[in-house]
């Protein structure tokens, strides 16, 4: 699709390979949302290039697994859910993220127990009730960074799909949706399709890096994810005695 694009600028060819969702209406946008678009496919490669590289899940097995779960749910596999019953459509990814709320605080040891249910409730408001209470769960989203980031098992790859996960959702509470419903040709739903795609993708990304990285029990540990990037967490100079 992306040579058929080149070869031809058929906006629709980028459109599918980037989103992995075949319908498109040239119209919708056109030539505009090419950076978007752009966008997306590189996220899309990276959440692939994740996944292939996915370390055995042998620590935190739970949680990584609910995190790497709503990632497909949410992008590769998505075609697929939307063809099981409405009822199962909207089950799946639900208890999926309920997992993942509970479960994700549970890895960051030394955080009191107290403040473990404060993100737990924050996050089940935010992303259950969503758009009507974004608010919380971008608190959520900054949350969650500010632990990984100072935890020092996470890398800046991990942080800025984050914050760029966290952007995104933040922007969709900015930007309005579109008046009416979705119309063949619509630039506004077009632009709007976009970045909810990009917001999607970016989620699932920061999902995945995140369960490919959780590979220790505790920061103090040695971690055995192959060629990790360098954290931006700070690390003792010097190792302690004995």
């Amino acid at each position: 699709m992306l040579v058929f694009f080149a070869i031809t600028g058929e906006v629709r060819a980028l459109h599918a390979a980037a989103t992995m969702n075949g319908w498109w209406d040239e119209d919708a946008g056109g030539w505009a949302l090419i950076p978007g678009l752009v966008l997306i496919g590189a996220l899309h490669g990276c959440l692939l290039w994740a996944l292939l590289r996915m370390p055995p899940l042998t620590v935190h097995r739970g949680v990584r697994q609910a995190l790497i779960a709503l990632a497909l749910c949410l992008t590769l596999l998505w075609a697929v859910l939307a063809e099981l019953p409405g009822l199962l459509v909207a089950l799946i990814p639900t208890i999926l993220i309920v997992a993942v709320v509970v479960l994700l605080p549970g890895v960051f040891g030394e955080l009191p127990w107290q403040a473990r249910i404060v993100l737990v409730i924050l996050g089940l408001i935010g992303w259950l009730l969503s758009p009507p209470f974004t608010t919380v769960l971008v608190i959520w989203w900054g949350l969650i960074l500010t632990l990984q980031f100072y935890d020092g098992r996470w890398s800046a790859a991990t942080l800025a799909a984050g914050l760029l996960a966290a952007a995104t959702t933040l922007l969709r509470q900015v930007v309005p949706m579109p008046p009416g419903i979705l119309v063949d040709g619509d630039p506004d739903w077009a632009a709007y399709g976009v970045l909810l795609d990009a917001t999607l993708v970016a989620d699932a990304l920061w999902m995945v890096l995140t369960a490919r990285e959780l590979t220790t029990v505790s920061p103090l540990l040695p971690v055995v994810t192959p060629h990790r990037s360098r954290s931006l967490a700070p690390r003792p100079a010097f190792r302690a005695a004995g």
